[in-house]
């Protein structure tokens, strides 16, 4: 799910994100296709501007179209699943120690409902720091009735794995079901609990899960730099490209695309430079949210 302005298009939700340049997408997406591009593209901008330029992604199952708009490739972080057994024993030794582990230190994996329970301990987990990955995280701060009516997306398609440690909830997945696929719509785990590697632990559950329903691949979603990205190839995760139209509804949204100005300033840096942009932002963010957390 994308964060940003939301607003609606007859039925179809979007999120809008950027202020000089704002770009708008589906909501839900990698959870939600458009099933006529077309169509939504039209009825986009024949109503009031909602952005500079509109982009989506097409299913690969839904063959390959070819839309007359700009495309581009975009990554997503695929597993491909045969069995557990197999993708188990091809993982680095350590990140099997890992997962391990977290049995060890007296983890239990099981199914959960989205009761009022689970939501408090959800509320725990996400109110626990105002920084993830030494960026600021966007779900710090909800409450109870906002946590629930995020978890409640897609009821008929998602089901949840919880982590619990003496009946503490220290982290979870929520899995969406797609025709062939499951994907991670969130996975979480508690700080404080970082000695037991619940992440892990879950990703294993998961590509259980796969195997249990005959589903033959796990998608985490966008191919990632640094840690996480570190943390997905660790675990098997390969890169699948995925086709994204951009459709510019304003003239200055046609300018940035026709001059390639249209994707943030970080995907244009050398890496090193991103490696100490980083460091900066994550000295400005403990500094500046320290006495928060």
């Amino acid at each position: 799910m994308h964060k940003g302005q939301q607003i609606r298009v007859g039925k179809t939700e979007l999120a809008v994100t950027g202020r000089f340049f704002r770009t708008a997408r589906l909501r839900h997406e990698w959870f939600e296709f458009l099933e006529n591009p077309p169509a939504m593209v039209k009825r986009i901008q024949q109503g009031p501007p909602v952005a500079d330029v509109f982009t989506f992604l097409q299913e690969v199952q839904n063959g390959h179209s070819d839309y007359q708009f700009h495309k581009e490739m975009d990554g997503a972080a695929v597993l491909k699943v045969t069995t557990r057994e197999e993708w188990w024993k091809n993982l680095d030794f350590k990140v099997r120690n890992k997962a391990r582990k977290a049995q060890k230190s007296g983890v239990e994996l099981r199914p959960a409902e989205l009761t009022d329970d689970f939501v408090r301990g959800v509320e725990s987990i996400y109110n626990e720091s105002p920084l993830r990955q030494r960026k600021k995280f966007w779900h710090y701060g909800k409450g109870f009735a906002q946590i629930k009516e995020d978890l409640s997306s897609f009821p008929d398609c998602t089901f949840f794995i919880g982590a619990y440690h003496r009946d503490e909830l220290i982290g979870f997945v929520k899995l969406f079901q797609g025709n062939d696929i499951l994907r991670t719509v969130h996975i979480i785990a508690k700080l404080s609990h970082r000695d037991k590697p619940v992440q892990d632990a879950l990703i294993a559950k998961a590509v259980a899960a796969c195997e249990e329903r005959k589903i033959s691949r796990l998608h985490y979603g966008d191919w990632s730099r640094g840690g996480l990205g570190a943390f997905k190839i660790k675990h098997g995760f390969e890169r699948v490209d995925f086709t994204r139209y951009f459709v510019p509804l304003t003239t200055w949204g046609k300018l940035l695309l026709q001059l390639n100005l249209h994707h943030p300033i970080e995907d244009r840096l050398p890496e090193r430079w991103i490696r100490n942009l980083t460091a900066l932002r994550a000295k400005w963010n403990s500094l500046r949210y320290g006495a928060a957390r």
